[in-house]
Formats: structure tokens, C-alpha cells, sequence
């Protein structure tokens, strides 16, 4: 399952992007309008009301995030588990890559250098990633989500 967040779900985005799905975000109007051209299976998240030009579109009532993802339960539910979640960047949406140490060294704090074993990084933007303490939080949102 692939997604498109219009502006008003940036938030949701990165927390689909999380658990593992292909989300774009349209950041801007004009974003959105670059994508409705796109021949894609995208299936389209808002909050506005009224004709999306999308195929596929999916009206979410809520404006909490969490509560959103729980309205898009019935459509995840196959889809969603713990092996996909956490490999995706979640500015960028791309798939994270395991990382040499030796080539991240100087990009992060020598105290995670030393401390942790593991590092992805994002093939797109750079941005290096490890299991700090802040995964135990979003593994606990991922039980939750996917529950």
C-alpha cells in the first residue's frame, strides 16, 4: 500500500512512513497538483471534503494523528508488521541502507559512535539513523498501531 498526505497530515505521513509505507507528503498545493498527474496506485489521505482528483482517496475525520491511523486500520491491517517498520526515512521516504561505521564516524555524536554497533542511512538525504533510547518509544507506538 502506497500513500499520498496532503499538507494536512504531515505528521501522519512520517508515522506511516515508520511503520514501513511508501508515503509522499505534498508540502504545497502546487506539490499535490505534480503528483495528481503521476499514473499512480497512491491511495490519496486528506481531511478536506469534496472531489480529490484522485482515484483512490480516503477522507479522514479526525485531526489527531494517532486516531487517524486507527481510521486507516481497515485499509493497513494486512499490510502493516514490525519487520517493515523502522526502514524508511522518515523525512525523505526512502528506504534506509546499512551503514560502513567507518563513513559515518565524523556525522554523528562520538557517544553513539561508541555506543552503538548499528547505523542505516537514508540513500536520499544522508541522514544516519541508529537504535538510540528514541526507538523504544516508537517501538511502543508500533505495538500500539499495530494492535
Amino acid at each position: 500500500m502506497r500513500f499520498i498526505c496532503d499538507v494536512m497530515l504531515g505528521k501522519l505521513a512520517k508515522y506511516l512512513r515508520l511503520l514501513g509505507f511508501d508515503t509522499i507528503y505534498a508540502a504545497s498545493p502546487s506539490a499535490l497538483e505534480a503528483y495528481r498527474a503521476l499514473p499512480d496506485d497512491r491511495v490519496f489521505l486528506t481531511r478536506r471534503k469534496g472531489a480529490s482528483g484522485f482515484p483512490r482517496t480516503v477522507l479522514l475525520a479526525s485531526e489527531r494523528t494517532r486516531v487517524q491511523l486507527t481510521e486507516l486500520g481497515p485499509l493497513i491491517r494486512a499490510e502493516k508488521s514490525r519487520e517493515r517498520a523502522l526502514h524508511r526515512c522518515i523525512e525523505c521516504n526512502v528506504e534506509l541502507v546499512e551503514a560502513d561505521r567507518t563513513e559515518i564516524e565524523s556525522r554523528v555524536p562520538e557517544f553513539v559512535f561508541h555506543t552503538y554497533r548499528a547505523f542505516k542511512i537514508c540513500p536520499s538525504c544522508a541522514r544516519v539513523y541508529w537504535e538510540g533510547s528514541h526507538v523504544k518509544g516508537m517501538e511502543s507506538l508500533i505495538k500500539e498501531i499495530l494492535s
